[in-house]
């Protein structure tokens, strides 16, 4: 998700359990423990100055863990602390913590990859029911918010969340559908969600080729495009050397790779299917192989 979002969802975690007589100095706090606790876990954001290897390798790692998920919320905690200690700190910290896993949960609804066992398994994990930003999602908050004048606040934001798991519920449940409408015979799929409502694109592995499919939920899949798969050539595994382009293999739930041929080298294109239609060049890395 982006970090609006997160930040607007920590804070209807805050929002739907304070109760109305708190002081403002400790209304602040506990809405702080909660929306820095949803925002934290991107706090390794700054490897993207380091580079593509260390950004694949880093983004949405063991700071997206459940398995670190209290640390995360002890440091969340910590930087409240710094400027306001007018909380409970139980309290606070059980905010902090729910708002780490709500930022965990809503990057793993998504199409990018998400380390929620590291370091035990260092696999991403994706569901692909909702885009990375997700208007629906904001338009039920926006909603909250304005209903909170006509009746309380943490009813208005309660509502709000059964809104969100009912919603993400549906789309889970139409992906799930769309999935079973592709053809059999694959050997992997990943699905990911549109930015309109109820569409998803479907991208299958099916021997060397990938297929394209697009569906909604009134209407039977259709292939938009299949592009060939050249993993099987000679070439990629010496390409797979390559420092990003072995971090975009370990990132992407599947990679594909595309091997032109020049003179004396081949350049092998290492790329997450998931991206190849829309934006080419997004986890994409290109390396030229010398022949032997």
């Amino acid at each position: 998700m982006d970090n609006l979002t997160h930040g607007l969802l920590g804070y209807a975690l805050y929002a739907a359990t304070a109760p109305s007589d708190l002081s403002r100095k400790e209304r602040a706090g506990y809405a702080a423990a909660a929306v820095i606790g949803a925002e934290i876990p991107d706090i390794e954001s700054f490897t993207t100055f380091l580079g593509d290897e260390a950004y694949l390798t880093w983004h949405r790692g063991f700071t997206h863990s459940f398995l670190f998920s209290p640390v995360m919320a002890l440091l969340a905690l910590g930087i409240v602390a710094l400027f306001n200690r007018s909380f409970r700190w139980k309290k606070a910290y059980l905010l902090a913590l729910g708002g780490v896993i709500v930022h965990i949960l809503s990057d793993l609804s998504n199409s990018w990859g998400t380390g929620i066992w590291e370091p035990l398994d260092q696999g991403r994990y994706s569901l692909g029911i909702l885009p990375i930003v997700d208007v629906v999602i904001l338009l039920i908050l926006l909603s909250a918010w304005l209903v909170r004048r006509f009746a309380s606040r943490a009813k208005a934001f309660r509502w709000a969340w059964v809104a969100i798991g009912c919603y993400t519920a549906l789309q889970g449940i139409l992906a799930a559908v769309a999935v079973d409408r592709i053809p059999d015979g694959y050997d992997r799929v990943a699905t990911s969600a549109q930015f309109i409502p109820t569409q998803f694109q479907i991208i299958v592995k099916r021997d060397d080729r990938f297929e394209y499919w697009r569906t909604t939920a009134f209407a039977p899949p259709v292939k938009e495009k299949t592009i060939v798969d050249d993993r099987r050539h000679p070439a990629v595994p010496r390409a797979l050397e390559d420092p990003d382009a072995k971090a975009i293999a370990r990132f992407a739930p599947f990679y594909g790779a595309a091997v032109n041929e020049e003179n004396d080298a081949y350049r092998v294109t290492i790329y997450d299917p998931r991206f190849r239609l829309i934006r080419p060049s997004l986890l994409s890395q290109t390396v030229e192989v010398p022949k032997e």
